[in-house]
């Protein structure tokens, strides 16, 4: 954890190698405003109450102009970001070891880790005050001088978060299970490209994950959306490539290798394909903007 907190430049730190909670409002201006795709070796459950023009890339849903949402990260997810410094809320971060739960029954319990499940849920108006009061009391119980009974108190603390998290987690689930077929299908599709597109360029290999044939799986995400399912592989590669270009600092090459293209020439042509743009030409264009 403090490996990363160092990397990004914010000033917080924890003496506490398998728990951590902090704000966002800890991020200062000199921390760094967007981070290329990574892993993690804890679990994150993020509470964000206001994005400003931040873009949380954990899954393709547009979830930047709702008032508050919850993300659920594990270490199985590829995940980056770009941060506006108006972003609020808090982050969890926590090794699962901490809890007193089998890996297994841990990762059947809390499904909402799961690769191939929703990862992001939005929470509703009447619900908001509840979730804050919660991470508010264990951000206070955390930062608290530290006694005799104060991992037990925190283990309970994020006991609670989590199961808060499973009970609102339910409720959403449901309103995708309700959907058409084809269209949970394509929810589920989607959350798989996200974890996966840096290494699964094909729809074989997404429809192996999903349990179904590659036809039906493109009729499927066709009937749905109108569009074929190769598109959604690419939108996700493109966005994580705009990302890169506009706010990062390394060069062309060594984006095309991040996003494991087999070549900078590679990389180019599938740029300029979907954007009619070259790298080049596009973050001379967005990094003027800044």
């Amino acid at each position: 954890m403090n490996d990363l907190y160092r990397h990004i430049n914010v000033p917080v730190q924890t003496s506490n190698s398998s728990l951590h909670i902090y704000r966002f409002s800890d991020f200062t201006k000199d921390s760094i405003e967007s981070i290329q795709p990574h892993t993690k070796d804890f679990h994150q459950v993020s509470f964000i109450l206001g994005f400003g023009n931040s873009e949380l890339n954990i899954n393709d849903q547009k979830v930047n102009d709702l008032n508050s949402v919850l993300y659920f990260i594990s270490p199985n997810h590829i995940y980056s970001w770009v941060r506006d410094q108006k972003i609020d809320g808090y982050i969890l971060n926590f090794k699962q070891g901490f809890l007193p739960i089998k890996p297994e029954d841990f990762q059947g319990q809390f499904s909402f880790f799961r690769l191939d499940k929703l990862n992001a849920i939005p929470i509703e108006p009447e619900e908001k005050q509840r979730v804050i009061d919660i991470f508010e009391e264990f951000y206070s119980e955390y930062h608290q001088p530290r006694n005799s009974f104060s991992e037990e108190i925190l283990r309970h603390y994020l006991q609670v978060v989590l199961y808060k998290c499973l009970d609102l987690y339910k409720k959403r689930v449901r309103t995708v299970d309700e959907l058409p077929k084809n269209q949970g299908l394509f929810v589920k599709y989607q959350n798989l490209i996200n974890n996966y597109y840096l290494s699964k360029r094909s729809i074989k290999e997404y429809a192996a994950l999903l349990n179904v044939t590659p036809n039906h799986l493109s009729d499927a995400i066709k009937s749905s959306t109108g569009k074929n399912a190769l598109y959604y592989i690419n939108q996700r590669l493109l966005l994580e490539a705009k990302n890169l270009l506009k706010y990062g600092n390394e060069d062309i090459k060594q984006i095309a290798y991040t996003l494991n293209f087999a070549s900078p020439s590679h990389f180019g042509k599938f740029f300029k394909k979907n954007t009619l743009k070259t790298p080049a030409n596009y973050r001379k264009e967005h990094q003027s903007e800044k």
